[in-house]
């Protein structure tokens, strides 16, 4: 009869242990906890051995406007377009005279786009005697612990590279982030106008309709309960809690025909499958609260003498809170082919070497790759407000 051994732990008659996998199981699980940002990401790899940089490239279509013309910024793509100058366009630089020879030639340009990869990690050290003494699986802890720091981290890293588009609106119409604010009353009486609003919000869909991004959801059409919504075909913008606190309020109409336009994601729910963070719908955007949302503190005009009001500021300047609107397409991560998203290492207070002579220092750490890239900036689009304090 053979005899049941434990050899080295992996080839046991009993069958493996499974406990270390247990401990990574713990971490990969909260490295993966939050996606709010990564949700939008398209997924691109490249091979080992090519190098740090990433490279893509795409051909822009011939009618397109230049994204530096000045109609670009205000109207987009082929919206908004002059009839005189549409007809004197076909007219002078496509029409064929009889007989015409090598004329209304047309070049096509292609653009590439790069990133590079960058390492990120983090570590905790500790004791034998945490292993002796502590109460806790803290084999587990440790690891969950920095699972969730890496998933922090990884959403932070593409949330920074989103906020990188330079196709921005600023609430109240203004030119750049330093005016929000701008001429506004000590009392705060004035203080709507740089607020999120019903028809900023319709003009920040406009711009994305007309630089041809494509909506990420379909139609809602309800459900047989009491007191669903229908809801429009939408694009996602992923908001502050701040943010929210002002669009659970928003308004429409005077006197007796104002109504609340700002539909809360329970009255429509059961009819829909909602993204993750997913609060509610207004206009053409279904909204998603992030609560790492970054701030630029201070970034908007100085505030007014004796200031009253409500909005966010750092003493000095308004706040400004970005609200990003990710669509197909527009942003990408780049992963390592072989190489997961995050690496867990460790090693035992056990193991005695130079570095560790009494055997009574060990660690846990992860490590990962990250490179993102904006794949099309005239389909990302931020959007910069002031925000209730």
């Amino acid at each position: 009869m053979a005899t049941n051994v434990y050899g080295n732990g992996t080839n046991s008659t009993a069958g493996a242990n499974t406990i270390t996998h247990y401990y990574d199981k713990a971490g990969i699980k909260n490295a993966n906890a939050v996606a709010v940002y990564a949700q939008w990401a398209d997924r691109k790899s490249m091979p080992l051995k090519m190098g740090k940089n990433y490279k893509i490239s795409k051909f822009l279509h011939i009618f397109d406007r230049d994204t530096a013309d000045g109609d670009f910024a205000a109207k987009g793509y082929l919206s908004s377009r002059n009839i005189t100058d549409v007809s004197n366009g076909l007219t002078n630089d496509v029409a064929l005279a009889e007989g015409a020879g090598a004329v209304n030639k047309r070049s096509i340009q292609k653009v590439t786009f790069t990133t590079e990869f960058a390492r990120y990690g983090e570590m905790i050290d500790y004791t034998d005697e945490v292993e002796m003494f502590s109460e806790d699986a803290i084999q587990v802890r440790y690891r969950e612990e920095l699972g969730l720091l890496a998933n922090r981290r990884s959403e932070d890293l593409i949330q920074l590279d989103m906020l990188g588009t330079t196709n921005k609106m600023y609430a109240n119409d203004e030119a750049v982030a330093a005016d929000l604010g701008t001429g506004l009353a000590a009392d705060g009486s004035l203080d709507d106008q740089f607020r999120v609003s019903y028809d900023l919000i319709r003009k920040a869909s406009r711009k994305l309709v007309r630089n041809r991004a494509k909506k990420n959801t379909s139609i809602v059409t309800g459900s047989t309960k009491i007191d669903t919504r229908t809801v429009n075909s939408a694009f996602y913008a992923i908001v502050g809690p701040e943010i929210k606190y002002d669009l659970d309020s928003l308004t429409r109409g005077s006197s007796y025909e104002t109504e609340h336009v700002f539909v809360p994601a329970y009255k429509y729910a059961s009819a829909s499958n909602l993204a993750e963070g997913e609060f509610g719908q207004m206009a053409d955007v279904r909204f998603i609260e992030s609560e790492t949302a970054v701030v630029r503190v201070g970034a908007g005009a100085a505030i007014p003498g004796s200031y009253t009001g409500s909005l966010s500021n750092n003493g000095t300047n308004f706040d400004v809170f970005p609200m990003l609107f990710p669509t197909a397409g527009s942003f990408a991560t780049v992963g390592l082919k072989g190489h997961g998203k995050i690496k867990f290492n460790s090693q035992s207070p056990a193991k005695v070497e130079l570095g560790n002579p009494y055997g009574t220092q060990g660690f846990f750490s992860y490590n990962m790759w990250y490179a993102g890239i904006i794949l099309d900036e005239t389909k990302l689009l931020e959007v910069d407000v002031l925000a209730s304090a």
